[in-house]
């Protein structure tokens, strides 16, 4: 049984039954650190699908969180992913993020409880932890140089994880995986379920009521403009 961790918040009604629990979803939006999301299910996959399907759905969407069930060799399985602060594409291949402040994307593992960042530079110019995605039409959702998060095109057999790009530690993690934390590189994992998830921001409730007084002030302007009716 996969689990999360962390408080509860509800994510948005989906077409499928969502892989995150409120737990998972308010784990994400800690991790995330930039207050209150909304979550909506973009693409779930389903059984014949390829990574054209979830290019079709997520390509140029914005920033996202990708979902997956994946086990390794052994049939353990685990829920992990990824959060892209970029949109998906079929064809801009590495996204390559030279600034510290633009590698905000993360890896997690939602069961063991685990998020990995991008590498900050260590020196002017460092470019491990640079590589922040890989996208092309026979990928799906791929992290990473390497690849730390690799999802192949049948987005289910002949996955792996060898991190590098993203590690806790603050240095290459030397190609342990994501999933079970092996050393062992190999095409082993298989990928069950797997969501993509848009991220978008919610307002305060200050900014609802501004809202609300600026609708009422609007009404009122538009009832005093009403004509009179004519006189008997």
């Amino acid at each position: 049984m996969l689990a999360g961790l962390g408080w509860g918040i509800s994510v948005q009604a989906v077409a499928a039954p969502s892989l995150l629990s409120a737990q998972d979803v308010a784990q994400l939006t800690g991790w995330l650190g930039q207050g209150p999301v909304a979550l909506n299910n973009i693409y779930s996959k389903a059984s014949g699908d390829t990574a054209l399907d979830f290019h079709r759905a997520v390509d140029g969407m914005g920033r996202t969180f990708s979902v997956m069930e994946a086990s390794n060799a052994a049939g353990q399985t685990w829920l992990v992913g990824g959060y892209n602060p970029q949109s998906w594409s079929s064809t801009d291949g590495l996204h390559v993020t030279m600034a510290d402040s633009e590698r905000t994307a993360f890896l997690f593992n939602l069961t063991s409880g685990q998020v990995l960042p991008q590498l900050k530079q260590y020196f002017s110019g460092d470019g491990i932890g640079s590589g922040q995605t890989y996208n092309d039409a026979s990928y799906g959702p791929t992290f990473g140089v390497g690849h730390d998060l690799y999802v192949p095109f049948d987005l289910t057999n002949g996955g792996y994880s060898a991190l590098y790009t993203y590690n806790r530690a603050g240095q290459p993690a030397n190609g342990v995986s994501l999933v079970d934390g092996s050393a062992n590189f190999s095409s082993t994992v298989t990928f069950g379920a797997l969501q993509v998830y848009s991220v978008s921001a919610v307002p305060e409730p200050a900014t609802y009521a501004l809202l609300l007084a600026g609708l009422a002030l609007l009404a009122v302007r538009a009832r005093a403009r009403r004509p009179l009716p004519p006189a008997a």
